[in-house]
């Protein structure tokens, strides 16, 4: 029995407001599917953030409709949760994936986590907030105990632990049963695959580059999808790559030989068949930052999609001054500083989120779960 693992596609986001970058994520998801159908799977699990948002555009709602289509005409059917980016913490609320339920798309809710397909119990719980850790935790141990009775099990589930998390987890590794053959994670973009008592954890990670962030392990372990192979004793767990749709270039110059640097960057830039990402970084004290921004930007600006400079002094500090605005991871990470309380950060962080899209609603639920959580506690 062999199935195919993705996760965080994150349909619909519009990295830095640039329309190509969503058309990005779209070509990153058309070359999966077209990639998964060319493995013949027996079923397809995605673990959650199929979209960026609630309520997601007719555009990405569209092109998972025609992916789930083609996974549908292959006989291969997909069983699926909902992440943090594809709901709103509301009652009656109800996800976009369920428009897809007549294309062979199986969703996983509270009131019906598990199937069993040929012999294998495939299961998933959909996101919570860590103010409902102790609903995951009964949830996994309920979803256990059914396990117990087949040979083979799968669960699925969309978030962060203590050992990938710290800062921001919803459950501890501890408190995550031992006893499934295979955990289709998702929520960490970066790629994971590491034993778990008698199978395997796995983080198929996003399937293109969200963040900055993730540039190092999508330098080295780069993006796509994990093909599962549960006939042995043990998953074997296969990465699958997928075409990288534009470059993403990060440097770090020194300022006193910028101007040099420069010109062999334009070079290269000018050989690229489409408009890359490039993420600088310079690193010195003694010039005027506006005049070297003005001169970087006359230089290359118009052989990039996006052009972001960061600066870095002789003491380590480091600014961005570069064409507006902050990634919201960024912003994720100055909330953890200055909330020091992990839970009330989480809070914090996840209305940031919230509000930022428009989503009062959800805000409210968010804010309402955690002071009932925090009363449960009492």
């Amino acid at each position: 029995m062999r199935f195919a693992h993705l996760s965080d596609t994150h349909l619909g986001f519009r990295q830095y407001g640039l329309y190509e970058r969503e058309l990005d994520f779209y070509r990153s998801f058309d070359d999966t599917v077209k990639k998964i159908i060319a493995e013949k799977p027996d079923f397809v699990i995605h673990s959650g953030d199929l979209f960026d948002y609630p309520k997601p555009p007719p555009r990405a709602i569209r092109v998972a409709q025609k992916a789930f289509a083609r996974l549908n005409e292959k006989g291969i059917p997909v069983y699926a949760i909902t992440g943090n980016h594809d709901m709103l913490m509301r009652k009656g609320f109800m996800p976009a994936q369920v428009l897809y339920s007549e294309l062979g798309v199986r969703l996983f809710t509270e009131d019906e986590p598990f199937v069993v397909k040929d012999g294998i119990f495939i299961s998933g719980i959909p996101y919570m907030p860590r103010s409902r850790s102790s609903v995951i935790k009964e949830m996994m141990n309920m979803l256990s105990e059914k396990a117990k009775k087949h040979k083979k099990s799968v669960i699925a589930l969309h978030l962060g632990t203590d050992r990938h998390l710290p800062h921001d987890f919803e459950v501890a590794v501890e408190d995550i049963p031992r006893n499934f053959d295979y955990y289709a994670m998702g929520h960490i973009h970066n790629r994971i695959v590491e034993k778990h008592g008698n199978g395997i954890l796995a983080y198929p990670g996003s399937s293109g580059l969200w963040s900055i962030n993730e540039y190092d392990d999508w330098k080295r372990n780069g993006k796509g999808f994990f093909m599962v192979d549960l006939s042995g004793d043990t998953p074997d767990v296969r990465k699958i790559d997928t075409e990288k749709p534009r470059e993403i270039i990060r440097e770090t110059l020194d300022a006193n030989v910028l101007k040099e640097k420069i010109d062999d960057i334009r070079r290269n830039l000018s050989q690229l068949k489409k408009k890359p990402l490039l993420f600088l970084k310079i690193k010195g004290d003694d010039f005027e930052r506006s005049a070297l921004h003005d001169m970087i930007s006359s230089k290359i600006s118009d052989l990039v999609l996006s052009l972001r400079i960061s600066y870095e002094s002789a003491s380590g500090s480091e600014q961005v001054s570069s064409s507006g605005g902050f990634e919201l991871p960024r912003i994720h990470e100055m909330i953890k500083e200055l909330v020091k309380e992990p839970e009330k950060a989480s809070l914090a962080s996840s209305l940031f989120s919230s509000l930022s899209q428009g989503n009062e609603e959800q805000a409210l639920e968010e804010a309402e779960s955690f002071f009932r959580g925090m009363g449960e506690k009492k």
